[in-house]
């Protein structure tokens, strides 16, 4: 019965975002929707606030685990799959990445400012933590440091691979640790949305940035050229590197994801 009156809100915030007060959520409209009886989920929970604080930590578990944006991974994996025959030569390779940043990063950006989960994600971090008591925030805190944790991991394999195969390595003092590099990457592209809201003309405008393979002189967007910087300090370039290695390595990938592409349309 908590189960479903809890995916009943659940379902509410996951439509229109978190919002301070709770005013739409209103607890006969749950019980009625989750089919459970009234008197029981008022043992459950005596008040309104005991309700909202359980809810928030499963917002908290919720959104910590919704915030990575599996698109802008395909659309890097793309764009490499799309440039294999440019991944042999410096010059080409560097240009192949940048477009990759270019496209993949303002591709994030807007999914980012567009999405519920970072949305509510952004109003428990930021308001809602210093209105609750200290059981309740104790417990959020943990919910969502660890889906933080778990998505930052994520960044930073994802980084360490896309940055290997491009001929690139992080930086010694960094001691192999992409974590930190994923950590600045990921806060630059929250805090320009959360900057969108008071500079909008400046953070979605358009800015000269580095040739890539679709142009000279392309257009970027501001959290692509936040990244080209970060990029700099955190990574170099690898003596080491095997491009033609990479290369066939990225060609079987390639041939694996067309051939599971296939065999699922089949099915």
């Amino acid at each position: 019965m908590r189960r479903r009156v809890l995916d009943a809100a659940l379902e509410r915030v996951e439509g229109i975002g978190l919002t301070i007060g709770f005013e739409h959520l209103v607890m006969d409209d749950l019980i009625r929707e989750a089919g459970v009886p009234r008197s029981s989920t008022y043992r459950l929970w005596d008040s309104k606030e005991a309700f909202v604080s359980d809810l928030l930590i499963e917002i908290a578990s919720e959104t910590s685990n919704k915030l990575a944006d599996d698109e802008t991974l395909e659309i890097s994996e793309r764009i490499l799959f799309d440039n294999l025959e440019l991944l042999t030569e410096e010059t080409d390779r560097r240009r192949v990445m940048y477009e990759v940043i270019r496209v993949a990063l303002e591709h994030n950006y807007r999914a980012v400012i567009a999405s519920v989960p970072w949305q509510s994600y952004v109003g428990l971090s930021a308001t809602l933590l210093s209105n609750l008591e200290s059981s309740a925030r104790e417990e959020i805190e943990r919910a969502l440091r660890a889906g933080s944790d778990a998505f930052i991991d994520r960044m930073a394999e994802f980084h360490k691979w896309f940055s290997t195969i491009l001929g690139y390595r992080i930086r010694a003092e960094w001691n192999g640790d992409y974590r930190p590099y994923a950590v600045v990457i990921s806060a630059v592209v929250e805090g320009l949305g959360l900057r969108h809201l008071g500079n909008p003309g400046v953070v979605d405008a358009s800015y000269r940035g580095p040739a890539t393979i679709t142009s000279d002189d392309p257009e970027w967007a501001l959290p692509a050229i936040a990244l080209v910087a970060i990029l700099e300090r955190f990574l170099e370039q690898d003596p080491d590197f095997d491009a033609e290695a990479n290369v066939e390595m990225l060609r079987r990938m390639k041939a694996a994801r067309e051939a599971a592409a296939e065999a699922s349309v089949e099915d």
